[in-house]
């Protein structure tokens, strides 16, 4: 039997990269994303490329328990048994007002809806297939559960601090979730992309195409990219599966997540690589890295 991966935030993206990706290698797919237009599309893309595979798709918002446990037990109908889940939905977010409506403050329920989405969805995901992926992983077959995190969850650049805030709280939960799971063939991994061109950094929604490659900026890596160096994460059996891109590279971001830690072992202030008053001291930092 063909194992099984159920991936939410599948209809666009790095959820649609891994579905494609995964149907390449003959897994089943449980397709989810909130949007079903765009979810009725792709469904279509991958059934036409696999049409061997078998494919439930159905239009699910993280943000509800009942919809996520809903789209479990579909899969199990459907599939008998889960061997990996995705959880990747998450939105950017726009809630941020005028200066003199409060600036990133003054919108309670924009950044409310940050958190439902990008934290309790994570946690709605986890209430709902965990109990699966355990069951399997009973037997000795190793089963995986996935999350997608963010860059601005480790380092916390300035600008959008609830959605940094939403991630950083991911990296927590799975890291926790991780050493829980630790004496059992549960297998936890916190995927971390780099600049990635998806409908939340400026492309449009839908399947990555010509049409949305012709207008990536050389800087950011394709959703494709980012799904393959994920699978090869998992081989290496790597729970931070942190991803370059075409500007930044993987030692890059090392010093980067050093310095960050730094602040608290430093005890700088808070955000100091982007202090004017630490410039000197992080470019020297820098340097002493490159040697």
């Amino acid at each position: 039997m063909a194992p099984t991966i159920a991936i939410t935030g599948s209809a666009s993206g790095i959820g649609a990269a891994i579905a494609e990706l995964y149907a390449s290698k003959g897994y089943n797919l449980v397709l989810s994303d909130s949007v079903a237009s765009l979810l009725e599309s792709t469904t279509a893309v991958i059934k036409s490329k696999f049409p061997s595979v078998g494919i439930l798709s159905q239009q699910t918002d993280v943000t509800k328990v009942a919809d996520i446990l809903k789209l479990k037990d579909a899969a199990l109908d459907r599939f008998s048994s889960i061997d990996v889940v995705v959880l990747n939905a998450g939105i950017h977010g726009n809630y941020r007002m005028s200066e003199e409506q409060g600036g990133w403050w003054g919108n309670p329920e924009g950044i409310r809806e940050i958190f439902d989405v990008n934290m309790f969805g994570i946690v709605n995901g986890i209430h709902a297939f965990l109990p699966s992926l355990k069951e399997k992983a009973k037997s000795g077959e190793t089963t995986r559960l996935i999350v997608t995190g963010s860059k601005q969850g480790i380092t916390n650049p300035p600008g959008n601090p609830c959605y940094n805030a939403s991630k950083a709280a991911i990296r927590f939960m799975a890291e926790q979730l991780s050493y829980e799971l630790n004496a059992t063939s549960v297998k936890v991994h916190l995927l971390v992309p780099g600049w990635t061109y998806t409908g939340i950094t400026g492309a449009m929604s839908g399947m990555y195409n010509d049409d949305v490659a012709a207008k990536k900026p050389s800087g950011a890596w394709t959703p494709d990219q980012v799904a393959t160096y994920m699978d090869q994460g998992i081989s290496n059996g790597d729970f931070y599966i942190i991803c370059p891109d075409n500007e930044t590279t993987t030692d890059m971001d090392k010093v980067r997540m050093e310095w960050t830690m730094g602040d608290i072992v430093h005890n700088r202030q808070p955000l100091s690589r982007w202090r004017p008053e630490y410039k000197e001291q992080f470019a020297a930092f820098q340097s002493s890295k490159d040697k």
